[in-house]
């Protein structure tokens, strides 16, 4: 008993030791760091802090790293307003190595079936194609650009672990359901009131140019991410994955007329589009007395529209970028974007294996790349973006790696139980929402593409778990 007793007792005194040594390594390196600069010292704590959260705890590791996703950008101009910019900033890595990590270790600790590898296989080749003239033209922007949409591409693994497991997109489901409504607040005081100093410096440094709001004086609000349009696509998977979710009506209702209100001040219409594409897709899915409850919220939005549309300069700017919807011939930006597009389908189309990866979209705008044409920056759609970066080969292999995973959510619907049904159809209509999003701008970047790539992961293995089951249940014999 004694020399049992003895031998369970040195695995855990070298843990303990090396747990200090790490600790002494850490803060020895992290002090270092800090000399040199604070946010790289910020962003190593931060990845390590990861690490020890992941190998404690799944659930903690992922948690930290969708927190990363939100609160990173605005970790950055608390930082940049305080200390001064730095550029490269590698903060602005942080959520990126935060996903790769947690999908290298997730890999090592899942088997990924036939389906699974195949979309993978198929989305990695489709953005590596764009690579090598990429590199030729600019190294850095391609890249930067290879890297963000293959970490993107790599939550497709994270949530196939997900799926795998009984609660399914629990990590993702409960931090928008707990945290985005206090981002959601955090912008809304970003448009009724006046801006913090960080956020100020923000909307005066940026080259962004989506940030003015249809109301003068006001801005479309970001809250704690860089842009309105991504801050918008969040709050669209917010309210969509919030219909699943068995909480107390009144709470529900009011997190969700939080999450609406915000939405609007975006003034992003694309993702409104979106969303009520997806509250149809989720009415049409989920059935029953979820069915009627879309029914009733679009009836009282569409009514407290038509009421208070014109009462005051904000919902009548609202209102007014609603209506626009219609009438693409007076819209500036749906005419410019026409205009783009007439431009660059063309150029796509001629090129087999694109002009290269970084030379359009955010890649380019954000690490210098090719700067000769400021269309090329702005492309605002993701799809003629890809096409235009990786040829219309490298195009078609993504976008059937994400039409196999659409097929793969619409199955596990299909084979839901009734106690899977809502949660399956409010996955189904979020990925419809993102695709839809997806052509208005490049949301295959940043975490928009991350969630895109999670929730494929998880509808596959959801289809996968439906079919095992139904083909392993015992036929009945008459």
């Amino acid at each position: 008993m004694s020399v049992a007793r003895a031998g369970s007792a040195r695995p855990v005194e070298a843990r303990g030791a090396a747990g200090i040594i790490a600790a002494v390594v850490i803060a020895v390196v992290g002090g270092v760091l800090v000399v040199h600069s604070t946010q790289v010292a910020l962003t190593m704590t931060l990845l390590l802090l990861l690490l020890a959260a992941r190998f404690q705890s799944r659930t903690a590791g992922l948690s930290l790293m969708w927190s990363y996703w939100l609160l990173a950008p605005f970790l950055r101009r608390v930082l940049d307003n305080s200390i001064g910019p730095v550029s490269p900033d590698p903060l602005s890595l942080l959520p990126f190595l935060a996903t790769a990590l947690l999908a290298a270790i997730e890999l090592r600790h899942t088997h990924l079936d036939k389906r699974a590898r195949t979309i993978l296989t198929l989305g990695m080749v489709g953005f590596l194609i764009g690579a090598p003239l990429g590199l030729v033209a600019d190294p850095t922007a391609a890249g930067f650009a290879v890297f963000a949409y293959g970490t993107g591409l790599s939550a497709f693994i994270i949530g196939w672990g997900d799926g795998q497991l009984r609660d399914g997109t629990g990590t993702l489901q409960k931090l928008v359901f707990y945290v985005l409504p206090v981002l959601a607040l955090y912008g809304l005081a970003q448009y009724f009131f006046s801006l913090t100093s960080w956020d100020a410096h923000w909307v005066a440094t940026t080259t962004l140019n989506s940030l003015g709001s249809p109301q003068e004086g006001h801005i479309r609000i970001f809250s704690t991410l860089n842009a309105p349009y991504t801050f918008a696509a969040v709050l669209g998977v917010g309210l969509l994955l919030g219909l699943a979710q068995q909480r107390r009506v009144g709470f529900r209702s009011l997190i969700t007329a939080i999450l609406v209100v915000a939405l609007a001040l975006t003034f992003m219409r694309s993702v409104w589009l979106g969303t009520v594409v997806g509250l149809i897709v989720f009415a049409a899915a989920a059935r029953g007395r979820a069915a009627g409850r879309i029914v009733v919220i679009v009836g009282v939005c569409l009514f407290a529209l038509i009421v208070v549309g014109n009462s005051n300069p904000t919902t009548k700017a609202f209102t007014e970028r609603v209506t626009s919807l219609g009438s693409v011939e007076k819209d500036r930006s749906a005419q410019e974007r026409l205009s783009t597009t007439d431009e660059l389908f063309p150029v796509a189309l001629r090129q087999p294996l694109g002009e290269g990866s970084g030379q359009a979209g955010l890649a380019s705008e954000l690490t210098g790349g090719n700067k000769s044409s400021s269309t090329l920056l702005n492309v605002d759609n993701g799809y003629l973006s890809l096409m235009f970066q990786d040829g219309p080969f490298g195009f078609l292999l993504v976008v059937i790696a994400l039409v196999l995973s659409t097929g793969a959510a619409i199955r596990a619907v299909g084979m839901a139980t009734e106690e899977e049904r809502q949660s399956r159809a409010a996955v189904l209509a979020t990925i419809i929402m993102l695709l839809v999003a997806l052509a208005a701008g490049d949301i295959l970047f940043g975490i928009p593409g991350v969630i895109l790539w999670y929730l494929c992961g998880t509808a596959v293995a959801w289809a996968s778990k439906s079919a095992l089951r139904t083909s392993t249940q015992p036929s009945r014999v008459r």
